[in-house]
């Protein structure tokens, strides 16, 4: 009998953001030895919020509903 195929991977912004960005990351002191290391390692972008664009481009897509 054959494996069955689990759901595909649909990639949320706003989800990756939320879980794995700057201000996640700095909230719990695990997320705060992350960004330590990956300080220490040179790396150019920290989280993955650094990575996605502009302010501008924040404040449009990720605007909360009321």
């Amino acid at each position: 009998m054959a494996k069955q195929q689990g759901p595909t991977y649909q990639p949320s912004k706003i989800k990756r953001i939320r879980k794995f960005g700057f201000l996640a990351r700095s909230s719990k002191w695990t997320g705060r030895n992350v960004l330590k290391r990956r300080r220490v390692k040179g790396r150019a972008k920290l989280t993955a919020s650094t990575d996605f664009g502009t302010k501008m481009e924040k404040d449009k897509k990720f605007k909360r509903r009321k």
